[in-house]
C-alpha cells in the first residue's frame, strides 16, 4: 500500500481505537486482502462489462432474509452470521471464503454511500452468484406460499 494511504489508514484506525469504537486487539482479525490491490470498479450488475469478484446487494431486512435463505440453500452461507465493522471488510472476507456475508453497514459506509438506516448489505462471491440467484427464485416462491399459510393460521 502506498505510504500516504498507509498513514491515512493508520490515523483512521487510531481514531477508532481512541473513540473505543474498536480495540487494537481487533485490528489483526479484520479481513483484508493479502495480495496487492489493483482496482475497484463499481457498477450495477446488469451494466457490468466484467465478471465480478464480489456482488454487493443493499436492501431491507426482508430482502436480506431471502438472500440469506437462498445462500443457505445453495450451501454458500457464511460460517458467521455477520461480518462486523468495518463494512469494507465484507469484500475480502467473501473473496477469501468464496461464500456470502451479511453486513449491517458501519457509520463510515453509511456516510459515504448514503445507505438508508433501514437497509443493510449482503455480499456474494461473484463465482457463486448464479447458484444463489437460482435458489433465490425458490426461496421467494416458498416465502410467498408460507406467508399465505401463516396468515391463514393467524386469521
Amino acid at each position: 500500500m502506498p505510504e500516504a494511504t498507509a498513514k491515512e489508514l493508520e490515523g483512521l484506525v487510531g481514531t477508532m481505537v481512541q473513540l473505543e469504537y474498536i480495540d487494537m486487539a481487533e485490528v489483526p482479525g479484520i479481513p483484508r486482502r493479502g495480495e496487492s490491490f489493483g482496482v475497484a470498479i463499481y457498477a450495477p450488475l446488469t451494466d457490468a462489462a466484467f465478471a465480478p469478484d464480489v456482488v454487493l446487494v443493499s436492501g431491507n431486512a426482508r430482502q436480506m432474509m431471502l438472500l440469506a435463505e437462498a445462500a443457505q440453500a445453495a450451501g454458500l452461507a457464511s460460517d458467521s452470521s455477520m461480518v462486523g465493522r468495518p463494512t469494507c471488510a465484507a469484500i475480502p472476507a467473501v473473496m477469501q471464503s468464496g461464500r456470502t456475508a451479511t453486513n449491517l453497514g458501519c457509520i463510515g459506509n453509511r456516510v459515504y454511500t448514503e445507505l438508508p438506516d433501514d437497509e443493510l448489505y449482503f455480499a456474494i462471491a461473484g463465482a457463486q452468484l448464479e447458484a444463489v440467484v437460482h435458489k433465490l427464485v425458490t426461496m421467494v416462491h416458498a416465502n410467498r406460499e408460507l406467508e399465505k399459510f401463516h396468515r391463514s393460521r393467524v386469521a
